[in-house]
C-alpha cells in the first residue's frame, strides 16, 4: 500500500491489513442516511411542504463563485448546509418513530405520547428553519440563480481520518497557532465523530428492544420515550461532531493551498473524491443569471446520489493528479527576508479534466484580497 505524498494534506483510507480486523466506522453510512432527500416527509409535519431542492456539488459551488478568495467561506457554508440537511432528515425520522409507538391504555400514557409527538414536530420545524438559513447562505455566496430550487448537498462531509502532513508542509515556513491547534485536534474530532456514530447505533438498538417490550405490555411508555430521546440527543451530537471536523479541515486546507491551486485540487484535498461538475460551454464568465448546469446524472431520487462510501478515498490521490506545490515561505515584515507577498499570483482557471476536447471555457482572473 502506497503512502500519501508527504507534501499533501489528504484524507486517509480506512483499510486495514488482511490479518487485522478494522473497527467498523458507522459514521459514513449514518451521514449518507442523513443526506438522503427526505421528501415526502411525515404527513402533517411542519416541513412536509418544503420545496424539493436541487442537488449541489461542492465543486460546483466552488467554481460557480469565480472567486477563490471566498473558498473557505463557501466550503464551510457547504458543510453547514450538510449539517442542516441531516438535521431535517433525522427530525423526520424522529416523527416517524413516534408515530409507530403503541399509545398505551391509560390517559397518562396518551398525554406523554402527545407531548413527545408535539416536541418532535417542533424540532422538525426548527430544523427546517436552520435548513432554509443554510440554503440562503450558500445561495448568496455562490450566487445561484434566485429562480432555482434551494440547494441540497451532493458531496458527503468527510468521515475518514485525515492526514495533515503538518511536519513536512510547515518544515520551512511558519504556522499560525490556529493551524497548529487544528493539526492537534483533528484526530480527537475524528475519534469523537466515530464514537458519536456508535452511540447513535446503540441508542437505536435500545429503543427497538424497549419498544418491543412495551408493545407486549412489559415496559411503560415512559421508558420508550426516554430511549427515543437518547436517539435524538446522540444524533444531534453526531451532526455537530461531523460539522466541526469538516469545518476545521477546510480551514487547514485553506492555510496550506494558496490561491493558485485549482478548485478541483482544493476539493480533492478536502474529501478525496469530489463529485465532478461540468462548466457550461460558453465564452463568457459566469453571471447570476446563468443557467445552472446539473451534476452529471442528477435526479431527485436518492439513488442518483454518490454511494455512502464515496467520501472514503484511496491512500493516494487519483493517478495523474499533479502534486500540490507548496510555495516557498516568505517571512512576515520585520523578520529577515520579510516584506513580500505570502502567495504568488493565481493562475487562470484551467478547463475541468472531464471537459470535451477543444471546448472553450471562460478565462477568469479571480481577485485577491477584497
Amino acid at each position: 500500500m502506497q503512502a500519501a505524498p508527504p507534501q499533501l494534506a489528504a484524507p486517509l483510507n480506512q483499510a486495514a491489513p488482511l490479518n487485522q480486523a478494522a473497527p467498523l466506522n458507522q459514521a459514513a453510512p449514518l451521514v449518507a442516511r442523513g443526506l438522503e432527500l427526505p421528501f415526502p416527509l411525515v404527513a402533517g409535519s411542519p416541513t412536509a411542504e418544503v420545496t424539493p431542492p436541487r442537488p449541489l456539488a461542492l465543486l460546483e459551488a466552488l467554481e460557480r463563485s469565480g472567486d477563490r478568495t471566498r473558498r473557505l467561506w463557501i466550503t464551510q457554508a457547504y458543510w453547514k448546509l450538510a449539517a442542516a440537511a441531516a438535521g431535517v432528515r433525522f427530525a423526520a425520522e424522529a416523527e416517524e418513530r413516534l408515530a409507530l409507538v403503541a399509545p398505551g391504555e391509560n390517559a397518562d400514557d396518551l398525554v406523554l405520547l402527545d407531548l413527545a409527538t408535539a416536541t418532535a414536530r417542533g424540532e422538525s420545524a426548527s430544523a427546517g428553519v436552520e435548513l432554509v438559513t443554510a440554503q440562503q447562505e450558500i445561495i448568496d455566496l455562490v450566487r445561484l440563480p434566485v429562480t432555482d430550487p434551494p440547494p441540497w448537498p451532493v458531496d458527503r462531509p468527510l468521515t475518514a481520518a485525515y492526514q495533515t502532513h503538518f511536519e513536512t508542509i510547515f518544515a520551512g515556513r511558519p504556522a499560525t497557532g490556529r493551524v497548529r491547534a487544528i493539526h492537534r485536534q483533528l484526530p480527537l474530532e475524528y475519534a469523537a465523530l466515530v464514537a458519536r456514530a456508535e452511540a447513535v447505533g446503540a441508542a437505536e438498538r435500545r429503543f427497538e428492544a424497549i419498544e418491543a417490550l412495551h408493545a407486549k405490555g412489559k415496559k411503560p411508555i415512559g421508558a420508550v420515550l426516554t430511549a427515543h430521546d437518547a436517539i435524538v440527543q446522540q444524533g444531534e451530537a453526531f451532526v455537530r461532531a461531523v460539522r466541526a471536523y469538516n469545518l476545521d479541515i477546510a480551514e487547514y486546507v485553506m492555510a496550506v493551498a494558496d490561491l493558485s491551486v485549482a478548485d478541483e485540487r482544493f476539493a480533492t484535498m478536502l474529501i478525496g473524491q469530489p463529485t465532478p461538475w461540468r462548466q457550461p460551454l460558453a465564452a463568457v464568465p459566469f453571471a447570476a443569471s446563468d443557467r445552472v448546469v446539473p451534476v452529471a446524472g442528477q435526479s431527485f431520487p436518492p439513488a442518483s446520489f454518490p454511494p455512502s462510501q464515496a467520501n472514503l478515498p484511496p491512500d493516494v490521490f487519483p493517478a495523474g493528479t499533479p502534486a500540490l506545490q507548496i510555495p516557498p515561505a516568505v517571512a512576515p515584515p520585520g523578520l529577515p527576508g520579510g516584506g513580500g507577498p505570502a502567495n504568488p499570483a493565481p493562475n487562470r482557471f484551467a478547463p475541468p479534466p472531464n471537459a470535451p476536447p477543444g471546448a472553450q471555457f471562460p478565462a477568469v482572473d479571480p481577485p485577491i484580497g477584497g
